[in-house]
């Protein structure tokens, strides 16, 4: 049987979600190793009982490139990419990944730990953080350790709901990366708004 057309009370078609709709089309050429690691993703990634998707693959990616680089503070990627970098040599010396190789794991942490200290050394004098920020700061921390659990230990059980779409999907992603599985990150409609609104307020 044929599908009809959704209509609108006017009789004309229903719009579609801004969310879903489809408002361009992108034409890109990738050689096939690129699209056959696509295609590997897409079935990782599929809905259960349903055919991997390809398309949604790659739009998935392409909302994790943007929201990666939402970070406009260069100071901040700078950060980011020298702890990378440190990271990425040391195992190059040992031949090891510091995810399961001890020696290296103590070499990284040692010296992400000097790294970091030399970049944050303090301004001045000490200072008293709001118990607010401690607290915001702190749960963001939760999230990260719930996607990167140490070896040996386990992740939050249950589903970790937050308000933030794009926080949501960088740290599923980052936990998916580095296992096999999400870090069953999630958002609610009515939290993203409150969210926003409270943004809008303050400006």
């Amino acid at each position: 049987m044929a599908k009809t057309q959704a209509r609108a009370p006017g009789g004309g078609r229903k719009p579609l979600n801004p969310d879903v709709a489809q408002s361009a089309k992108v034409m890109v050429r990738i050689e096939p190793a690129l699209r056959k690691e696509l295609l590997s993703l897409a079935e990782k990634h599929r809905v259960k009982d349903r055919p991997k998707n390809l398309s949604r693959e790659i739009k998935n990616a392409l909302w994790h490139w943007v929201k990666r680089h939402e970070i406009p503070q260069l100071h901040n990627s700078a950060l980011a990419t020298a702890i990378s970098l440190l990271a990425d040599r040391i195992e190059r010396l040992t031949g090891q990944s510091w995810m399961d190789h001890p020696l290296t794991r103590e070499v990284v942490r040692e010296h992400v730990e000097r790294l970091v200290a030399h970049i944050l050394s303090p301004l001045g004098k000490p200072v008293t953080v709001p118990q607010e920020i401690k607290e915001d700061a702190g749960i963001l921390l939760t999230l990260l350790i719930h996607a990167i659990p140490r070896p040996g230990s386990r992740r939050l059980e249950g589903t970790v709901i937050v308000d933030d779409p794009g926080l949501a999907m960088l740290v599923n992603d980052l936990a998916r990366h580095l296992g096999s599985e999400p870090a069953n990150v999630e958002t609610r409609p009515a939290l993203v708004a409150r969210r926003e609104q409270r943004e809008k307020e303050r400006k």
